[in-house]
């Protein structure tokens, strides 16, 4: 199974950078460009959506990537390292994980184990 790690560039440390490495998990830094970017990338099973905060579900990053699932039978997993209010519109994602703090490197590594 094929992961990609979408992660903000400021939580992107060698540490997390490591375990995708040593997992074979691809990384991408979130910027405006995120859906020509997913568009390149096939045979993706599994995507992280690591960011300081749960993302709001009208921001432009989540629509894309949204749109980019939608018709792909992807697991889509959204992980906040800091704890936020998570908005009461329906998530897209299969789970969401909010407050990970310093467990987030070891919940990143369990998610990309999974089968």
């Amino acid at each position: 199974m094929s992961s990609l790690l979408l992660i903000e560039a400021k939580l992107c440390k060698n540490s997390i950078k490591q375990i995708c490495k040593n997992k074979n998990c691809e990384v991408i830094i979130l910027d405006k460009n995120l859906l020509k970017k997913l568009k390149k990338k096939c045979g993706i099973n599994k995507i992280i959506l690591l960011t300081e905060n749960i993302l709001s579900r009208d921001l432009k990053i989540y629509t894309t990537i949204k749109e980019f699932i939608k018709s792909k039978n992807i697991f889509f997993t959204e992980i906040g390292y800091k704890k936020s209010k998570v908005s009461n519109d329906k998530a897209f994602s299969n789970a969401l994980i909010n407050g990970s703090g310093i467990n987030t490197e070891t919940i990143l590594e369990k998610i990309i184990n999974l089968k």
